[in-house]
Order: C-alpha cells, then sequence, then structure tokens
C-alpha cells in the first residue's frame, strides 16, 4: 500500500514534465542549438526548459541548471533572511539529502536540498529561512520558531507544503 502511493519517477529526458520553481516545464531538446540550457514559454504561455547539444547529455545539462538556479535562489533567499534576523552567512552548498531538505552547522555552514528549485518559491524560501534562523538558534525551542515567524510570518504553509508533497520533489531526475 505504501509503494502505492509513492510518487511517480519522472526521468529528465526529452518530453518529460518536470516542476520548476513549482510550475510545470515540459522538456525540450533542441540538438542542434548552442549553449546548455534555458527557459522558454511558447505562445500558449506554458513553459519550456529548452536543452541543446547531444542527447546523451540532456539529463546532465538538466541537473546541471536546477543546480545553478537552486545555488542561486537559496544564495538570494538567505541573503535576504540573514539581513532580516541580523546574523552572518557562512558557506553555502547543495546536496541531495533524502531525509532533510537543509541543515545548518555550528560553524554557519548552510546544506540545501538542490531540489528545492522544484518547489514553490515560498518553499524554499521557508528552507532558507529555518536555516538562517539556526544560525541564532541552533535548536528548535519556541525562541527558534519565533524567529522563523520573525523572518517569514506565514512558514506554516510552506512547512505544511514540504510535509504533503516534497516527496514528489525525489521522484524526478536520474538518481
Amino acid at each position: 500500500a505504501k509503494l502505492e502511493k509513492l510518487p511517480e519517477i519522472v526521468l529528465f529526458a526529452d518530453g518529460a514534465a518536470i516542476p520548476f520553481r513549482g510550475v510545470a516545464h515540459r522538456i525540450e531538446h533542441r540538438p542542434s542549438a548552442r549553449g546548455t540550457a534555458w527557459i522558454e514559454h511558447d505562445e500558449s504561455g506554458s513553459a519550456k526548459l529548452c536543452v541543446a547539444g547531444n542527447a546523451a547529455h540532456v539529463s546532465r545539462r538538466v541537473t546541471d541548471f536546477l543546480k545553478r538556479e537552486a545555488m542561486r535562489a537559496l544564495s538570494e533567499a538567505s541573503r535576504a533572511y540573514d539581513l532580516r534576523l541580523g546574523v552572518t552567512l557562512g558557506k553555502i552548498t547543495l546536496r541531495d539529502s533524502a531525509s532533510r531538505w537543509g541543515s545548518c552547522s555550528s560553524e554557519g555552514r548552510l546544506n540545501f536540498s538542490w531540489r528545492l528549485v522544484c518547489a514553490p518559491p515560498f518553499a524554499l524560501d521557508y528552507v532558507a529561512a529555518h536555516e538562517v534562523a539556526h544560525l541564532r538558534e541552533m535548536n528548535h525551542s519556541n525562541r527558534f520558531w519565533k524567529l522563523v515567524g520573525r523572518a517569514m510570518p506565514d512558514w506554516e504553509q510552506a512547512r505544511y507544503w514540504l510535509q504533503e508533497k516534497g516527496s514528489h520533489l525525489h521522484a524526478i531526475g536520474d538518481d
């Protein structure tokens, strides 16, 4: 019964629909195009993630694109929350953890799952706010949750989204 509830695996391949910033994007391989990967919208407004080059490189190029965008979005969100909470950011790294969306080391390093870039922006922002709050409170005390609330007043909605739909993010990609 639990296996039946698991989300369907979606590989990074031509024609596959994957979420990016919470919006479905169809992967479109363009073998004769130059470059790596980019976002376009067609005349109807549908979003596409276009990938140039050899078909054998589509999956890696999609993964690389998502990781670049995840680093940009998570760095930007973390910087906004560090200013709001008056803390200093350490190094930010990306991982592909199956058990947590982010973590904060005692040295102030923040680690995030690159898959957060597939979630709606409010979910990514919540994880950034949560981990930046750990730079002040390395626990989940009432003081910690007040800091999260100060950084992002509607954090509960994002936390609920990740609990309910976050497993779908782990079902995309080739690994």
